[in-house]
């Protein structure tokens, strides 16, 4: 991608107002024991990973860095990052801490992580920065008595449109100020997203509009990665139509397994990134699910051997079958790593005895506590417990 391609080798070499960034180097070069984390919030594609890691890069600090919402538990950030907040390296240097998307903390599975992070920025030996898209979640909250908050804003969009010239140059695309300005605009002050719009192909005005049939069957008879994109953006319907559509057109296409294997985890992968985007309601990174799609939904299918089809299979029947079987491939892939087999290893000698089990609410529990679970993954485990009774009376 070229958002990763063209990144910033060096702090000096960012885009945009640098009094942010370099608040956050003074922070560094004064850092003692027993200060205060730094807590970077804005919005995507403002750089605020990006500047984390280039300001290790210039201080010679070794970065240990953790996505929050993947190690959301007191046990699993303690094992993760608890030796670096106690004592330096082995060979004295010093380590930047990073906590990326502490946001994410919220929820069912966040079982002491938040007191275990202000304990850490007490006792640290290390600093610590983190960083939040959302400054006004629950958890961003509970962190401001130990945090001194940077805020990152958006990027204008003639700094945006600057850098796009820049890489359309190296990249020898005959792109018009216009169309990059266009781009710019549209991306709303996310580098990231200016950088892969130019990349997959961005409109400068809005699409004609087609059928759903017109829309699908052009994405998967495009000839390009652009071309395929530009048929989903014509798609009349709300974006989870959309994925439904293509959904049972992968489902019945006359294609290799394999590749409707492949086609099926795009689609899967796209689903993630549309239920995050509901549950945070950032609607704007819709636009990132055209480009997944267009990249490896395309990739896997798009030679025409799928077409739009009308299932006669009810919806909500098929939604069923899909989500569970997320649902199992999940926990299968959980439980295998902790019990040193394979999903499908768990799965298939394993998980009967589990959702035997699953009746009883205290093993649910902690079952569900034990791998991380979110509320819905015990709802699922209800569901299906409750199915194998009626299957072993």
């Amino acid at each position: 991608m070229w958002s990763e391609k063209y990144r910033p080798a060096s702090i000096d070499e960012m885009i945009g107002d640098p009094k942010e960034r370099e608040k956050l180097l003074s922070w560094l070069k004064k850092w003692k024991r027993g200060a205060k984390a730094v807590l970077i919030v804005g919005p995507p594609g403002t750089g605020k990973t990006t500047t984390v890691h280039l300001a290790a890069k210039k201080m010679g600090l070794n970065l240990v860095e953790l996505n929050a919402s993947d190690v959301r538990t007191k046990d699993k950030l303690s094992k993760a990052i608890g030796e670096v907040t106690e004592s330096e390296s082995l060979t004295g240097a010093r380590s930047l801490i990073f906590l990326d998307e502490v946001d994410g903390l919220a929820g069912r599975s966040d079982y002491g992580a938040v007191d275990f992070i202000r304990e850490a920025v007490r006792k640290t030996e290390n600093p610590i920065v983190m960083a939040a898209n959302d400054p006004e979640s629950d958890e961003v909250k509970k962190l401001g008595s130990v945090t001194t908050r940077i805020e990152f804003g958006r990027m204008q969009s003639s700094a945006i449109a600057a850098r796009l010239r820049e890489i359309a140059t190296k990249e020898k695309i005959d792109a018009g100020e216009g169309e990059l300005s266009a781009i710019a605009e549209a991306a709303n002050g996310d580098v990231r997203a200016a950088v892969n719009f130019l990349q997959t192909g961005a409109p400068a005005a809005k699409d004609i509009e087609l059928t759903r049939k017109e829309s699908i069957d052009a994405f998967f008879d495009a000839p390009d990665q652009r071309s395929a994109q530009k048929a989903l953006r014509a798609y009349p319907g709300p974006p989870r139509d959309k994925l439904r559509d293509l959904f049972v057109s992968v489902v019945r296409a006359r294609v290799l397994e394999e590749r409707r294997a492949a086609a099926l985890e795009a689609l899967s992968q796209a689903d993630i990134i549309m239920g995050e985007i509901v549950r945070g309601k950032d609607w704007r990174l819709l636009r990132y699910v055209d480009a997944l799609l267009a990249a490896d939904l395309w990739r896997a299918l798009g030679d025409g051997g799928a077409r739009y089809t009308l299932d006669a299979v009810p919806w909500l029947l098929q939604l069923r079958i899909w989500n569970d079987s997320k649902k199992l491939k999940d926990i299968g892939s959980l439980a295998g790593r902790r019990l040193w087999t394979s999903q499908r290893g768990f799965l298939t000698r394993d998980m009967p005895y589990v959702l035997l089990l699953a009746g009883e609410p205290s093993f649910r529990e902690a079952f569900a506590r034990g791998l991380g679970l979110e509320e819905n993954y015990s709802e699922f485990l209800i569901k299906e417990a409750a199915r194998s009774a009626r299957s072993h009376p």
